[in-house]
């Protein structure tokens, strides 16, 4: 009876003498997938048989969080007002921490309570200003946003959820990505995966109909977030998705455009009214708070009229598409940069690509497509959710990994070849010059996995050991770059000559992990580390911010 659907999937027993009757009646959520458990005195319990993985868009602005349904699809989880993207805003207040669309209201009047566009400070030691009369660190703040995602996704599904793949941007350095796995560990999250946002989208792309009717395409992603700009080239053949090369700017997005339009009012308030509301905290966040309003009318409007009040004194005024444009073109060129020194970097033209992808929703804007499509020669591809798609495509990834369920859940099986986003150098002395010279090793760009082999020398006689820097990013001097480790090979022969040959081998493999191979080809000797990706502070780091974020009654949610 059960098979041919004549009883209603909820909750059912069966009796040792073969009676069947409901125990309750939940609400039964059709997207996940059930199974019969055989329980104690012969009763059959019907019961969610997924262990639930999810997927996270970890914004600057608003993150998304979502999961796959019985039929291996991705859907958004709906927060708890319904919303299907939450504010990445979090309120301290009193000794009590509130998240999404309650803090960001409270925005305008409590601005020194508030943290905005925490995502663009990851990697730093504490948050760029008090909040509360508090410094933090960021990833304390962005794991308030993860428990909050997490906590609106177990009310959904019904059941705990502890581990989930979290994009970040592809030009995410190797702190910032570490601190978003610190920041998942406090909200009590196993992170399965940190994959990149441009890489998630297309994954997103890559199993619809849509992909798989076309065949072999070269994608260009154009990823445009509130806080961050990501650019992808993708080879999408359905369910293979080979990352050709990626370029960004983790300090570029949609709050840019608020701000050009921000400052804008500004000068109307001074010239209209006599007053500058910019030099008053909450004038900042009113101002900051109209520009995004006035941003989404003339995405839809050509043009949008403007009454606001400050401090008694009213501006009235309005501001044309046209206006806006020319206000913030500057900031549009910048990633038409971007674009453009990505396509000549992997010998590329516009003839080349054959899907131009929008994701993020600051794409909404009219004049990023019509930027793309002019430069392009093509209409930009809209299939996917500007807002949703990439943390559609972390969920995809999150149940490929939990492999359980994505039997379970028939989740198409895909593979994925992507890129380092950075340099990976060795930081060593110019023997020449004798200035720190910044030796790359592994090219940006270059395919995941990647194995690459140098000989350096030692810089002078009887040196007692050799020291291997190892350094993502920079220039030819090292500055700007982020010593991500350092591989030490000690106890050298006495009487060694200056310049004697030390091989260095860097294997970066698909996992994430950096291998660093230090060999003194004289000798034998022989040194490896192992630099994880995967992992951020260390326990005892870790175990201070868990300090801090139980005083604040963080694991409440």
């Amino acid at each position: 009876a059960f098979q041919s659907g004549q009883l209603p999937p909820t909750a059912l027993a069966c009796s040792a003498w073969g009676f069947l009757f409901p125990l309750s009646w939940p609400t039964i959520d059709p997207r996940v997938c059930y199974r019969f458990t055989d329980t104690s005195m012969g009763l059959f319990v019907l019961t969610n048989a997924s262990n639930p993985v999810i997927g996270i868009d970890l914004g600057t602005t608003r993150s998304v969080v979502a999961a796959i349904d019985k039929w291996g699809n991705p859907y958004a989880i709906p927060n708890r007002e319904g919303d299907l993207t939450t504010p990445s805003v979090v309120l301290f207040e009193d000794g009590s921490v509130t998240i999404g669309k309650e803090a960001l209201k409270a925005q305008a009047a409590l601005p020194d309570k508030v943290a905005m566009f925490v995502k663009r400070e990851m990697g730093k030691s504490e948050f760029s200003r008090a909040v509360d009369g508090q410094a933090y660190p960021p990833e304390l703040i962005q794991s308030c946003i993860l428990g909050r995602l997490r906590s609106d996704a177990e009310t959904k599904l019904g059941k705990t959820v502890q581990k989930a793949v979290i994009t970040v941007p592809a030009h995410f350095n190797e702190p910032k990505r570490r601190c978003t796995i610190d920041a998942a560990t406090l909200a009590g999250l196993e992170v399965l995966a940190i994959i990149n946002e441009p890489t998630a989208a297309a994954i997103a792309y890559g199993l619809q109909k849509h992909s798989e009717l076309l065949g072999t395409q070269t994608v260009l992603v154009y990823d445009l977030g509130g806080g961050t700009f990501d650019i992808s080239i993708v080879r999408v053949n359905n369910a293979k998705i080979e990352v050709l090369a990626s370029d960004g700017n983790a300090i570029l997005g949609g709050v840019d455009w608020d701000k050009c339009l921000a400052t804008w009012l500004d000068e109307q308030f001074d010239q209209k009214c006599g007053i500058t509301p910019s030099f008053d905290p909450v004038g900042q966040a009113m101002l900051l708070q109209e520009a995004e309003e006035i941003k989404r009318t003339l995405t839809s409007r050509a043009k949008a009229n403007i009454r606001l009040a400050y401090n008694g004194h009213i501006l009235q005024t309005e501001i044309s598409r046209e206006q806006f444009e020319e206000k913030t073109a500057h900031l549009l060129d910048r990633t038409r940069f971007t674009v453009r020194h990505l396509l000549q970097e992997s010998n590329l033209s516009w003839d080349s690509i054959d899907q131009v992808i929008l994701v993020g929703g600051s794409t909404r804007m009219p004049q990023v497509g019509a930027m793309l499509m002019k430069d392009s020669g093509m209409e930009p591809n809209l299939t996917v959710s500007a807002d949703e798609a990439i943390a559609h495509g972390a969920a995809i990834y999150a149940e490929k990994l939990n492999s359980e369920t994505a039997v379970e859940l028939d989740v198409p099986s895909f593979e994925i070849t992507d890129v380092t986003s950075h340099n990976l150098c060795v930081l060593g002395v110019d023997n020449t010059t004798g200035l720190r010279r910044n030796h790359v090793m592994i090219e940006r760009n270059s395919f995941i996995p990647a194995v690459q082999t140098a000989r350096f020398e030692t810089v002078r006689d009887n040196q007692p050991s050799v020291v291997v820097e190892v350094v993502e990013g920079g220039d030819l001097r090292g500055r700007n770059g982020t010593v991500i480790g350092r591989c030490v090979l000690r106890d050298l022969p006495k009487g060694l000559p200056k310049r004697t040959p030390v091989d260095v081998t860097f294997h970066y493999d698909t996992n994430g992990l950096i291998h660093v191979k230090t060999i003194l080809p004289a000798t034998g000797q022989e040194k490896e580390i192992q630099i994880d990706r995967a992992f951020g502070n260390n326990e005892e780091e870790i175990e201070s911010l868990r300090e801090i974020h139980l005083a604040l009654g963080l694991d409440d949610f």
